[in-house]
C-alpha cells in the first residue's frame, strides 16, 4: 500500500512538473493576441471593445499628444470587455500610478451597453466573469502565469511548438492588435472585405432580438468615469466605422447619442464622436480599422485629446 501511494505521489509530481514546464515554456513566446495587455502595469489606458483594441495605437497617441501624461499608455480594450463591475475592478488592478496626469480613452458604441434579454445584474456580472478580465487574478506580471493558466484557450501542448499571431495581425507589446490588409504572402481583397462587412451586418441582425441595452452597463460606465476622473483626463470616444455599420447602430439605438450627451454633461468630460465623419477612415470588415487607418485615427485622436487635457 505504501509503495502504491509513493508511486501515486510520484505520478502527480511528474504531472505537476510537466504542467509547470509547459506553462513557463508558453510564457517565453507568443501566447495569444491579448496576453500583452496583462504583462505590465499602466498609468494611462485605452478602454472598450474590439474597435478600440484594433483601432487605437498607444504609441501613435503618445507621440502626437504633445502633452505630459503618465506613461505607459496601454491598450486594455478587447472583444467582450463590456462596461460593468468586472471591467472596473480589472481597471483598478491594472493602474499602477495615479497623480492626476493619466489619460483614459473610453471607447463607447451602442453595443458597449448590451446584454442578453432577461439578464439581471447578477447574470450580467457572471457573464462578464467568463471573459479574461474576470478569470485572471494578475494583470501586471511578465511572465503572467495566472493569465496562461486561467485564460489560454488552447491545450498547453502547444507550448511544444512555435506559436505566432495570425498572418494579418501584429500583436504589439502596448496591447494594440494591428490588422494588416496586405503582407508578404497575403492581401485582403476588396471583395473579401465587403463579404466580411455583410457577415458583420448579418451577425448584428441576429443579435437584435436576443440582446437589449442594460441600465446596469450605463450605471457602471458612470462609475468607471468617476473613478478615472480622479486619476487624470477621461475622454469618451465613438470610433469611426463604415456608413452601413453606423447607420445600423443609429437606427436600432436611436437614443444612444442623447445618452452620451447626457453622460458627458453629468460628468463634465469631453466626447469625441468620429462616427459623424467616418468616411476618411477605412475598415477591413465594416467595423474595425485596418493598420493604416488605425494609425491615421490615433494621430488625429491624440491631437484632439491634447486640446482637452487639463493644464
Amino acid at each position: 500500500m505504501r509503495y502504491f501511494i509513493l508511486k501515486l505521489l510520484l505520478f502527480f509530481a511528474l504531472l505537476a512538473s510537466a504542467y509547470a514546464f509547459m506553462v513557463n515554456r508558453l510564457s517565453e513566446g507568443y501566447v495569444d493576441m491579448y496576453y500583452p495587455k496583462y504583462t505590465q502595469g499602466a498609468s494611462s489606458l485605452v478602454i472598450g471593445l474590439s474597435r478600440a483594441d484594433q483601432g487605437i495605437d498607444p504609441k501613435t497617441v503618445t507621440e502626437n499628444i504633445n502633452q505630459e501624461i503618465n506613461l505607459p499608455l496601454i491598450n486594455f480594450a478587447a472583444n467582450q470587455y463590456y462596461y460593468g463591475e468586472v471591467y472596473l475592478e480589472a481597471i483598478k488592478e491594472k493602474l499602477i500610478r495615479a497623480n492626476g496626469k493619466g489619460v483614459f480613452i473610453l471607447s463607447a458604441s451602442p453595443g458597449s451597453f448590451t446584454a442578453p434579454i432577461g439578464f439581471g445584474a447578477e447574470g450580467i456580472k457572471k457573464m462578464d466573469e467568463k471573459a479574461a478580465i474576470g478569470k485572471t487574478e494578475d494583470f501586471n506580471s511578465n511572465p503572467n502565469y495566472s493569465y496562461i493558466i486561467n485564460c489560454y484557450g488552447q491545450g498547453l501542448y502547444h507550448a511544444l511548438f512555435a506559436q505566432r499571431a495570425p498572418g494579418n495581425v501584429i500583436t504589439h507589446d502596448n496591447g494594440w492588435n494591428e490588422v494588416l490588409v496586405s503582407g508578404s504572402d497575403f492581401t485582403l481583397s476588396d471583395a473579401l472585405k465587403m463579404d466580411w462587412k455583410r457577415q458583420n451586418l448579418a451577425y448584428f441582425q441576429r443579435r437584435l432580438p436576443k440582446e437589449e441595452t442594460k441600465n446596469y452597463r450605463w450605471e457602471w460606465f458612470g462609475k468607471t468615469i468617476e473613478y478615472l476622473k480622479d486619476k487624470g483626463q477621461v475622454i469618451l470616444v465613438r470610433m469611426p466605422a463604415d456608413k452601413e455599420i453606423i447607420d445600423f447602430e443609429n437606427e436600432n439605438s436611436p437614443n444612444f447619442r442623447k445618452s452620451m450627451d447626457s453622460i458627458t454633461k453629468i460628468h463634465q468630460i469631453p466626447y469625441l464622436d468620429y462616427s459623424k465623419n467616418a468616411s476618411g477612415y477605412k475598415t477591413y470588415d465594416g467595423s474595425h480599422l485596418h493598420s493604416e487607418s488605425a494609425i491615421q485615427f490615433s494621430t488625429q485622436l491624440a491631437k484632439d485629446i491634447a486640446v482637452h487635457i487639463k493644464k
